[in-house]
């Protein structure tokens, strides 16, 4: 061997030496971002509300996922001009990280638009997902793309909708008024290299179905609408990994396997409001079952996404002002927990809405002439009776995993899960 040439690879192998140590200080020096960051977002996200739904499930020993969140928070979710807020500000606080008025959407009391984080996350070059049990002009999945002082103008938000970018992966319900909207030229499958859109209206790939949204190969970068009906979704865990009845979970599976085929990474967000609905018609049964779905869920999600995935979960208000009285047996969960408690007294009481009952039993002993009338073995009865629950004041728990999610400990703001996540971006 050459002097040259051994002087060349003395120099090759001094070269690979250091390269090695700077990739390694890099690595262990240098703040990464998370790849995955997934947002989940519902109602009645409390501390009772979470305990009733354990009892409910397994009784007093049992534990949900939720549990296993290594960082906690308390959220204050006071909207800028009211208290207690509605859902539209509070999705705001959420989604743009700011107080607005009561019934805005991404809109400030001086009319500025304000930027969401899907809409952030998409500048960055990251994948970004919006999934929706609900309508997709629901106020949660409405706050990521619409810019309104009134969320209840159902045909501002779809024609918002529209006109916006579109995400890479959305899914919810409301196709009877979304797919007129986008036009009859949405409906186009097997869309092939497409070139960068404007707008919303023909650039989606549009599924009808979990099964479709299943079979679609996940490395097209063509953006997917899933439209589905409420009632194709299963309301418990049983239709888990069934393509007649899916759930919760695999929508969270498939959606995190198309969005993770984009290098730069990805942003999730993912809304239950059937919580909500369970709660305005003073439905624990339906709720509690909900929350057990979408705890169900949050693990999925925590599975498929990875050790180092950012994944938060926050409340958005509270509904209902449910509360589960009495004494339950350590082992009650189901239907003991509902039915009448061993006082004969309603186990479950709500402050507002229709209340809830169903086979009717005698009156209570101590109920008096005037008021005494049958009540049901699930009677659920509200202390003031309106056609639908309202929002009750009260704080939301918000918790995570993976980096960033420390900063959630002890009392925050709502606002708070937006600074998060934006910069984990």
């Amino acid at each position: 061997m050459s002097m040259k040439l051994r002087n060349r690879l003395i120099a090759l192998v001094c070269l690979i030496f250091f390269l090695s140590i700077g990739g390694a200080l890099f690595l262990t020096t240098t703040k990464r971002k998370p790849f995955a960051i997934i947002l989940f977002v519902a109602d009645n996200i409390s501390p009772s509300n979470l305990a009733a739904a354990r009892l409910f499930s397994g009784g007093g020993n049992a534990r949900l996922h939720l549990e296993d969140f290594p960082n906690t928070a308390i959220s204050r979710n006071a909207a800028n001009d009211y208290s207690v807020p509605d859902a539209a500000s509070a999705s705001t606080a959420i989604a743009a990280g700011k107080k607005v008025n009561r019934g805005a959407l991404c809109m400030d009391s001086s009319g500025t638009s304000l930027p969401s984080l899907l809409e952030e996350a998409a500048a960055l070059g990251r994948a970004t997902g919006l999934l929706s049990t609900g309508k997709l002009t629901d106020p949660t999945t409405a706050s990521y793309y619409s810019k309104t002082l009134n969320a209840g103008d159902t045909n501002t938000l779809l024609l918002q909708f529209a006109t916006h970018q579109p995400f890479d992966f959305v899914v919810g319900s409301g196709g009877e008024d979304i797919l007129p909207t986008l036009g009859t030229n949405v409906a186009r499958k097997g869309m092939k290299d497409p070139e960068p859109r404007q707008n919303a209206a023909s650039a989606y790939h549009i599924s009808r179905s979990v099964a479709d949204l299943e079979n679609q190969p996940f490395w097209k970068k063509v953006p997917t609408l899933g439209i589905l009906q409420n009632t194709s979704l299963s309301q418990s865990g049983v239709g888990e990994g069934n393509p007649e009845s899916p759930s919760l979970s695999d929508l969270v599976r498939i959606a995190i396997r198309n969005l993770q085929s984009n290098g730069t990474g990805y942003l999730l967000v993912i809304d239950d409001p059937m919580i909500a609905a369970a709660a305005i018609s003073n439905d624990a049964e339906s709720m509690f079952g909900r929350m057990l779905t979408f705890d169900r869920a949050v693990a999925t999600a925590r599975r498929y996404a990875g050790d180092r995935a950012l994944v938060i979960v926050t409340g958005r208000e509270n509904i209902g002002g449910m509360t589960l009285n009495g004494y339950p047996f350590l082992r009650d969960k189901g239907i003991s927990v509902l039915a009448l408690n061993n006082e004969g007294y309603p186990s479950i009481c709500w402050s507002t809405g229709p209340g809830f009952a169903s086979e009717k039993s005698p009156t209570l002993s101590n109920s008096s002439k005037t008021n005494a009338s049958p009540i049901g073995i699930l009677t659920q009865p509200p202390a003031f009776r309106l056609p639908s629950s309202l929002g009750t004041a009260g704080d939301v728990l918000s918790l995570g995993a993976g980096p960033g999610s420390e900063k959630l400990h002890g009392f925050i703001d709502l606002p708070m899960i937006h600074r998060i996540i934006q910069e984990a971006l």
